[in-house]
């Protein structure tokens, strides 16, 4: 048998145990929460559970979207271009450095709300948002890795 199949029979509990964690809290009574916090398993609040912060930014870049980037998406793509006024809008918006300390022109945002950017922006031009995530989980993070913003001559 494989690694894998090998590893699994080494679980302890049944599959049933971890899966009951990932139920959702708020479809669940009282006592069945109770009852799998007490067994041991753990369970978190839906994904779509957001903070008031995180649903202000999805619904800041809903709106950018829609006003900036959707009248302009049909002449990108026939183009094969991107508009170079959405992408220094992205980083006007705040939406080039969003993991990035403000001291450094960025938001000190969360990764996840970094997702919900790039979920927004989807939802109006796929391009767009692929643009937005490789620039906050790329290169943002060499930028940090790297210590480039330490210097004090660089910013987002």
């Amino acid at each position: 048998p494989s690694t894998v199949c090998r590893s699994c029979k080494q679980i302890s509990r049944p599959w049933g145990a971890y899966h009951a964690g990932w139920r959702s809290t708020s479809t669940r009574s009282a006592p069945d929460v109770a009852a799998d916090r007490a067994a041991g398993v753990v369970s978190f609040p839906p994904l779509q559970t957001f903070s008031e912060e995180e649903n202000m930014m999805r619904e800041a870049v809903k709106k950018y979207a829609q006003e900036r980037i959707a009248p302009v998406v049909s002449k990108m793509d026939e183009n094969s271009t991107m508009d170079k006024e959405v992408i220094e809008s992205l980083f006007e918006q705040g939406l080039m450095g969003i993991e990035i300390d403000p001291e450094y022109g960025g938001t000190g945002s969360s990764f996840f709300s970094s997702i919900l950017v790039i979920e927004e922006l989807a939802k109006v031009d796929p391009s767009v948002a692929v643009l937005c995530d490789i620039q906050n989980t790329l290169i943002n993070t060499l930028f940090a890795k790297l210590g480039l913003y330490h210097n004090g001559t660089h910013s987002v």
